[in-house]
């Protein structure tokens, strides 16, 4: 089976840690031909910036062509017309991109191609009126659509009262390495001892991820000994958070890290700390930081939004969103159950390893593969 994928890959970043695990899952039993990014978005609209320091990956059975700038509409007609495969599986995520898509899919469905796209976002996060128009003109040029969790699928279905084919296809565990460092040699390095119990907050820092909540949440927690990683690019003005850590005087048991975490780093914090906390108020799809939590055997806290509760399989991890009294007692629970609930976290990995995920891929495209027809 060969197939054309439009997306990103390293050292691009938009969706390439996601990207990179699922097309070498699928490169085992499948050809690509990848389609990516030279320039992705201009630097100001993306404070964590654009590219990362890693290099181009090298993938057998997959042929990477970064020929697409977000400035350069030939780029796009010429990706559209390169595309020599049946199937053009794109991912989508950003409504800035619309205008990129609507041209390589459109000129991709012109020539008799069928379009996958997978979904990671129902809506955009900032939901004004054009960026859901141009979310909605990108979702038109599809056969069959890929979505993360049930709850995006019924959302998907409401929103835009498609009879297209939408398929449930988790988000797989993002693959990185893990630190070879000792768990208690890394802990001394970032300043902690064997009675501390470590929370982290991991990704980019934005309105909808809900950090004030877990920080109120947090000043609230009668746990002299537990500390709070705060790690991630922050998008906007940080000063607000500070005033809450103030407040809360929790200022010498909180640790920011306000900058971009490379994947080295990535792996020491979660390898360091006893539970991951992903507080969002609001969320459609599943989490890429969350998977990492999978990767690395590390008990979460979720709330009740997008896939988040799929990830941890078990409602004692699951507070109500934008309620601070409840992620406390979630979190209360979680830290005196924290072996067990690992265990639990171990066991519900299986549905997430990208093998699983790919395989569920490949029996889509067949699908649409076999497909004489479609009904709008």
């Amino acid at each position: 089976m060969k197939i054309s994928m439009l997306g990103t890959l390293p050292p691009v970043k938009g969706l390439s840690p996601y990207t990179l695990t699922l097309v070498r899952a699928l490169a085992k039993n499948v050809e690509i031909d990848f389609f990516g990014f030279k320039a992705l978005y201009p630097e100001f609209l993306y404070p964590g910036g654009t590219r990362t320091g890693d290099t181009e990956p090298s993938i057998p059975n997959v042929r990477i062509r970064n020929l697409l700038t977000w400035y350069n509409p030939f780029s796009w007609i010429w990706a559209g017309f390169a595309i020599t495969t049946d199937i053009l599986h794109a991912q989508w995520w950003s409504w800035f991109l619309a205008p990129v898509y609507l041209v390589v899919l459109g000129i991709a469905r012109l020539r008799g191609k069928r379009v996958i796209l997978t979904v990671h976002n129902v809506d955009p996060h900032e939901r004004a009126w054009w960026k859901r128009a141009l979310n909605s003109s990108v979702l038109r040029l599809a056969d069959e659509y890929i979505v993360h969790n049930e709850g995006n699928r019924g959302r998907f279905l409401k929103k835009t009262g498609t009879k297209k084919p939408v398929h449930v296809i988790f988000h797989p565990i993002i693959e990185i390495q893990k630190s070879s460092i000792p768990r208690e040699e890394l802990r001394k390095r970032y300043g902690y001892g064997s009675e501390n119990r470590v929370l982290l907050f991991f990704g980019n820092i934005r309105p909808y991820k809900g950090l004030d909540i877990l920080i109120e949440a947090f000043s609230l927690l009668e746990d002299p000994a537990a500390r709070l990683i705060v790690a991630g690019k922050p998008w906007e003005d940080f000063r607000s958070y500070r005033r809450l850590i103030e407040q809360g005087g929790i200022e010498s048991r909180v640790q920011l890290l306000l900058d971009f975490i490379p994947e080295a780093k990535a792996a020491e914090l979660f390898k360091i700390s006893d539970l991951v906390v992903f507080p969002y108020r609001d969320f459609d799809a599943s989490s890429g930081a969350a998977s990492l939590a999978l990767r690395f055997g590390k008990a979460s806290l979720v709330t009740k939004v997008g896939g988040l509760p799929d990830l941890v399989g078990d409602p004692a991890l699951v507070a109500m969103p934008g309620d601070s009294q409840d992620l406390l007692e979630k979190m209360r629970f979680a830290l005196t159950h924290q072996g067990e609930l690992e265990f639990l976290m171990k066991r519900n990995r299986d549905l997430f390893l990208p093998e699983t995920i790919a395989l569920a891929h490949i029996n889509a495209y067949r699908r649409v593969g076999e497909a004489d027809s479609f009904q709008d």
